[in-house]
């Protein structure tokens, strides 16, 4: 993540740090604060920890030495970005990252492992897969502040876009933006609940048909509103009546315990003896298995420490595996590996 505090600071001067026209780094940290908070002044000010008009002297400074109109404004009020204004936005967060990017080269060689750790993942990740490998992640790095966000994967994108996390982690099968390469990980496979009251306790072994008769709690779809399971409805000229969505598995539960309708929830976030009152049945003959992924922004310099992560999250991924997608750093993704790394992942 970007420092936006004036302390972070250490460089004064792009261009020239003997000219007090030159394009300064914090004139570039400025104009991404207040573009990030809606051209708020004041908001973006408090949140990177400087004053109002310090900001403003500084953007109109900047707009003066590079002699461009940057800022739309209705009066004295920001209220958007020029054509040019845009773009002068966009290379100002390569160069940013970029300079983040240095810093980050220096501690690996330097061997520094402190700050944050950033992961945005689901709940059922972060609840049901992640624990052991943040345990043992934690006992190898514990001067790291581990930090998990839950997110949906549009907001996962914008996350790992600004690279404001190390990491994501998630099973959507949507194509992500060409700047983010994913890894396939592992399989797993849905299961379907319900309480031992309801009318598909008399089935032997529910089928799709089955199930599509009752209103369902599931996972909330991507907004592409592409998912697995209403793709295998359709294949079988179904019209699932899904009632309720959310993205927390125990919430999903807790909605079918009050009669709400049938659930269809990862495996793994079933535990036989908690959920005892419930019934399960694999949905493994009738839904596709679904893949968790570990994503990250290619243009984000790779911290040992970020690589150890992978290893202790995918001990099964060879080294030559991860080289490939690592090498995708000049290509669009990493969909040309993915096919045949997925046939032998295991399942969870």
């Amino acid at each position: 993540m970007l420092d936006w505090s004036d302390s972070g600071i250490k460089h004064q001067a792009i261009l020239d740090g003997n000219n007090s026209k030159a394009m300064k780094l914090h004139q570039l940290k400025y104009l991404l604060a207040t573009v990030e908070h809606d051209f708020n002044i004041t908001t973006a000010a408090d949140k990177i920890f400087t004053s109002q008009p310090g900001i403003s002297k500084q953007l109109k400074l900047l707009e003066e030495e590079l002699d461009i109109k940057i800022f739309q404004r209705s009066g004295k009020q920001l209220v958007g970005l020029t054509a040019t204004g845009e773009q002068v936005v966009e290379h100002a967060k390569k160069v940013l990252h970029e300079i983040e990017n240095i810093k980050r080269l220096s501690d690996n060689k330097n061997q520094v492992i402190d700050g944050d750790f950033r992961l945005a993942t689901t709940q059922t990740q972060a609840k049901y897969v992640l624990p052991s490998t943040l345990t043992q992640f934690h006992k190898r790095y514990p001067k790291l502040t581990i930090d998990i966000q839950h997110a949906s994967i549009e907001h996962i994108t914008q996350l790992l876009l600004q690279q404001k996390i190390d990491f994501a982690i998630a099973s959507d099968s949507q194509d992500l933006h060409p700047d983010i390469i994913k890894i396939p990980c592992y399989h797993w496979n849905r299961t379907i609940i319900f309480p031992q009251s309801h009318p598909l306790s008399d089935e032997v072994k529910p089928k799709l048909k089955d199930i599509a008769k009752h209103p369902i709690v599931t996972y909330k779809e991507a907004e592409s509103g592409n998912s697995s399971l209403r793709k295998a409805m359709q294949q079988e000229k179904l019209d699932p009546n899904i009632v309720f969505t959310a993205r927390d598995a125990d919430v999903i539960k807790t909605y079918v315990r009050n009669n709400m309708g049938v659930g269809i929830l990862a495996e793994m976030a079933f535990d036989p003896k908690v959920d005892n009152d419930l019934f399960c049945f694999s949905a493994k003959d009738f839904l596709p298995q679904c893949t968790t992924w570990i994503a990250f922004n290619k243009n984000l310099l790779m911290r040992d420490h970020m690589l150890d992560f992978i290893k202790i999250f995918a001990p099964h991924l060879s080294k030559e595996t991860l080289q490939l997608y690592f090498s995708q750093k000049n290509t669009i993704g990493a969909d040309g590996v993915s096919s045949s790394t997925e046939s032998l992942l295991p399942m969870h």
